[in-house]
């Protein structure tokens, strides 16, 4: 047996982790995993509000450049109508109406995109309906005003699941919001 410089034996720890302190690990991760995953894996729902937010930008943006026109051609009062190439576009207080088919789907260049039954899931990338007076989640206008919701794909306009474009029709800029309590 070796000795040590004051004559007794040299002891040798052995150095390492018990079985038990790796269980203990082991099990700390997992709970940690559990309750940390879900905010991480579930991230679908953020993205669809994400894609909802940009297409909202795109409205205002696309009803301001309309406005801007339609201002230098003199018809920001009451009804009227703005042809753009071959496209007429109907105006009320200088904004596009709430129509989908005459307005709203000029706005984000959907112009090839036919309004959607209420009803039916949406099969395109987007898809839209207007010429309404309120939309699923309680947002209302009263007439001329009208209101138009544009969806996704997978989506129908009675889902609150979207971005709604309001005309009010008394002049103020158009209200454009979104609908995120079915994403």
């Amino acid at each position: 047996m070796p000795l040590n410089n004051v004559g007794g034996p040299i002891l040798r720890t052995e150095q390492g982790f018990t079985l038990i302190e790796l269980v203990l690990v082991i099990v700390i991760l997992g709970i940690l995993a559990v309750t940390a995953s879900p905010k991480f894996i579930d991230l679908t729902k953020d993205a669809k509000i994400a894609t909802l937010h940009g297409m909202a930008g795109a409205m205002r943006s696309g009803s301001k450049m309309i406005y801007a026109k339609a201002l230098l051609q003199k018809q920001t009062t009451g009804a009227g109508s703005l042809t753009v190439g071959a496209i007429t576009i109907t105006l009320h207080s200088g904004y596009p109406v709430g129509n989908w088919m005459a307005g709203i789907r000029y706005i984000v260049d959907l112009d090839t995109v036919s309004y959607s039954n209420a009803t039916t899931a949406c099969t395109s990338q987007w898809c839209g309906r207007g010429n309404q007076t309120s939309i699923p989640s309680g947002k209302t206008t009263s007439p001329p005003g009208k209101i138009g919701k544009l969806y996704l794909s997978g989506y129908r306009w009675t889902d609150e699941c979207g971005v709604y474009y309001i005309n009010h029709a008394d002049g103020r800029t158009p209200e454009i919001g979104l609908e995120t309590d079915d994403c």
